[in-house]
C-alpha cells in the first residue's frame, strides 16, 4: 500500500508522520479497519528511520485515530471513532486540579440537558429498549448488593446515541468518564442509588412520550442534585 505524498523533510519528522497520516484518514483514503503497513514499510516509504514513525503512532493511537493489535492477524488499523482519549485527557485535567467540580457540573448541564432534548425527539425503539436495558442492569446490580461501577452511567451514555448528534455524542461519552472517575471513592447510600434509579425511569418516560422539554428538565434536577454529593 502506498501512502501519497513522497518523502518528508527532516525537520519534525514524527510530527510530519503523524500529519499524513492524519490527513489520509480525514480525507477518506484510510477508512474505519484499513491496516497500515508495517513500521519499516512505512519508513521507507517516508525516506526516514523507523523511530519517528513509531512516535507517530503512538500519538496517533493515543488520539484515538489508530489500534495496534498483536498476534495473528495483528498490526495497525484505522480505529473507530472513539471519545475516550479525550475522557482521559479530561479526567487528568481535573486530578491535576486544572478543571473544578463546578466546571464539571456547568459542562453537564449544558451538554446532557440538551442531549436528553433532542433524544426525546430523535429516539428510536432500539434505543428505548437499550436505555430500559441500562435501568434494569442498574436495578439488578442493586439487589445483589454490587458496588458503584461505570454502569451505573450507562444510562447517560446511551442517551448520547439516542440523541442523534455525533458531536454530541461523543462529547459526552468523552464527559461521563470523568463524572465517573471524579466521584469513585464516593459511596453513594442505597436511597440514593434507588433515587438515581427513579430519576432515569421518569426521563425514559418522557422520552416515550417525545417529551423533549421535560427530558431536559428531568435531566437538569438530576444533575443538580448529584452534584450536592460532592460539593
Amino acid at each position: 500500500m502506498r501512502l501519497a505524498g513522497g518523502k518528508l523533510n527532516k525537520a519534525r519528522v514524527s510530527d510530519q508522520v503523524r500529519e499524513r497520516i492524519t490527513e489520509l484518514i480525514l480525507s477518506g483514503q484510510l477508512k474505519v479497519g484499513d491496516q497500515l503497513p508495517s513500521e519499516a514499510a512505512l519508513a521507507s516509504e517516508f525516506g526516514v528511520s523507523k523511530v519517528p514513525v513509531r512516535e507517530a503512532i503512538i500519538g496517533l493511537q493515543q488520539a484515538g485515530l489508530l489500534i495496534i493489535k498483536r498476534g495473528a492477524g495483528g498490526g495497525i488499523f484505522v480505529a473507530e471513532p472513539s471519545a475516550e482519549p479525550m475522557g482521559e485527557v479530561l479526567t487528568l485535567m481535573l486530578r491535576l486540579g486544572r478543571a473544578s467540580i463546578k466546571e464539571l457540573t456547568e459542562a453537564r448541564l449544558i451538554i446532557e440537558t440538551e442531549v436528553a432534548y433532542l433524544a426525546a425527539q430523535r429516539t428510536t425503539e432500539q434505543d428505548l429498549e437499550a436505555l430500559e436495558q441500562t435501568i434494569a442492569a442498574y436495578q439488578q446490580s442493586l439487589e445483589v448488593d454490587e458496588p458503584r461501577t461505570i454502569a451505573d452511567m450507562d444510562f447517560h451514555l446511551r442517551l448520547g446515541d439516542a440523541c442523534g448528534n455525533m458531536v454530541l455524542n461523543l462529547t459526552l461519552k468523552g464527559l461521563v468518564p470523568m463524572v465517573y472517575h471524579s466521584v469513585r471513592v464516593h459511596q453513594f447510600a442505597r436511597k440514593d442509588r434507588v433515587r438515581g434509579i427513579a430519576d432515569h425511569k421518569q426521563m425514559l418516560a418522557a422520552l416515550r412520550r417525545r417529551d423533549a422539554e421535560q427530558a431536559r428538565q428531568l435531566m437538569r434536577r438530576h444533575i443538580e442534585r448529584m452534584a450536592t454529593f460532592w460539593k
